[in-house]
């Protein structure tokens, strides 16, 4: 299916106007996140376990999604509202003074209205031989907690999966919470991995509610994403995602076990619809269900494309906060699939490398950023525009923000770039490297925290430095 430049608006959300981020009387208490990956708990948890993470999983959209990145900038007056920044500083993977333009996402929905859509619920757990112990126990504990989400507005299915598939609950209102935690009860860990199997039969379930614009119909998918039997490409899945989305069921998945594959799920939740989180620990699973559930079941957008046109003088290094992309990739577009509804201000960036002098006053992105709402609607094309606001040339200057908060993005930016090239030269065994790096990332991050006096990120600082720790010479 052709791929539409839309933003697909909620009919059931209020949209009054908001204000900028911190004015009184405004709704810019909520905001908007790109989908995909939605933490980097993964690597965390692998650092407080004494081990190096893998390079992938430092995912920047998920350390985006963990921060609340506000943007000055005019009034929000529709359900997703795009602002932007520029900051000027070295990169910690080249040394290189590089232009950092943060796009950043708010939304005019008022906290005091909104109210998610009823849910179909098709709830599939991963009941395999490598979820044994603790992590069907997680999973066991998640899944109670996600029925307390529901009410009898809601309907219900309960798809377990090993090599096999089995339908504990069919598709049913979800009011009788007795009947399906004793179905919870019940699970025991078995087996091998299908999760083609189980995600078949899940849909196939959602597929037995009529299709109501009123309505949201999700797939929650509780893995530790290893599939060994039946598909195990990340094509495949994202086929089948895909195909599914488009009818109108989405997926949610929620990942355990330190032997998680992140790189799959980076990948699969990129789709449509999609996003993913890693259950770490019981105060992160209370977190999502208690804190994020009714805005993790509430995309407000899809198919966002935005066009980054680079003025005279200026290329595309790189882009991160993408979900689907890889950090780093050069694109002059941006496509992502759904933004959803979010306590926090999200963000992508984009990395400019300047080829020639630049002037105060300057644009630096020509034309911006466009999206289209969707069709029917006709408001018309949204631009976005980013300057170079200093006051001397861009040559003479070693560090410039346009706004407070763009000075952390980047920062966390290159936490991402660091801890990546860090955790790659470490897996080559080019322990001295790694450990230089690291130890340079770290400094960064503490340095930065202090000049924000930024508690957030005083705690990336403090994980950076117990990655650097790790690596011995």
């Amino acid at each position: 299916m052709t791929r539409r430049l839309l933003v697909a608006f909620l009919a059931a959300l209020s949209l009054a106007g908001c204000g900028v981020p911190g004015t009184a009387g405004g709704f810019d208490a909520y905001g908007a996140t790109p989908g995909g990956t939605q933490d980097i708990a993964l690597a965390r948890t692998k650092i407080a376990q004494g081990r190096v993470p893998a390079p992938e999983d430092f995912v920047a959209e998920g350390l985006y999604s963990e921060h609340d990145l506000p943007l000055e900038g005019s009034d929000c007056d529709q359900v997703l509202c795009l602002r932007t920044a520029v900051g000027i500083a070295p990169a910690i993977d080249t040394g290189r003074q590089e232009l950092f333009v943060q796009v950043g996402f708010s939304s005019n929905v008022d906290p005091a209205t909104f109210h998610r859509k009823p849910l179909d619920v098709a709830l599939v757990i991963d009941h395999s031989g490598s979820m044994t112990g603790a992590s069907i126990e997680a999973v066991k504990d998640a899944a109670r907690k996600l029925v307390e989400k529901l009410d009898e507005n809601d309907t219900f299915s309960l798809v377990i999966f090993d090599d096999d598939v089995d339908t504990l609950v069919k598709q049913t209102r979800a009011g009788d919470h007795t009947a399906l935690l004793k179905a919870i009860d019940k699970i025991q860990a078995d087996g091998s991995t299908c999760i083609e199997c189980g995600l078949r039969e899940g849909f196939k379930q959602l597929a037995t509610r009529p299709v109501e614009d009123s309505r949201a119909r999700r797939l929650f998918l509780f893995t530790d994403a290893m599939p060994n039997v039946g598909a195990t490409g990340e094509g495949e899945f994202m086929d089948l995602l895909r195909s599914n989305s488009e009818q109108g069921r989405d997926m949610t998945l929620f990942g355990v076990n330190e032997v998680f594959g992140q790189e799959f799920v980076t990948k699969v939740s990129a789709v449509r619809g999609a996003n993913a989180f890693y259950l770490s620990s019981p105060e992160r699973t209370s977190q999502v269900f208690d804190e994020d559930f009714d805005f993790l079941v509430t995309p407000i957008a899809y198919d966002l494309h935005m066009a980054l046109t680079p003025a005279e003088g200026f290329r595309v290094e790189a882009v991160y906060g993408v979900p689907g992309v890889d950090p780093g990739a050069s694109s002059a577009t941006l496509d992502v699939a759904t933004v959803f509804l979010s306590r926090r201000r999200g963000a992508i960036v984009a990395r400019l490398t300047g080829t020639g002098e630049v002037q105060p006053g300057q644009p630096v992105v020509a034309d911006g950023f466009s999206f289209q709402p969707a069709a029917g609607e006709a408001p018309p094309t949204v631009s976005l525009t980013a300057r170079y606001e200093g006051s001397e040339p861009l040559s003479s200057t070693s560090t410039w923000y346009s706004q407070r908060t763009v000075r952390k993005a980047v920062a966390l930016t290159n936490f991402i770039l660091g801890a990546r090239k860090a955790c790659d030269q470490w897996q080559k065994g080019e322990n001295a490297a790694a450990r230089e790096v690291a130890d340079r990332t770290a400094a960064l991050l503490h340095s930065e925290a202090e000049a924000l006096n930024d508690d957030p990120l005083r705690t990336e600082a403090e994980l950076a430095s117990k990655l650097a720790a790790l690596m011995v010479p």
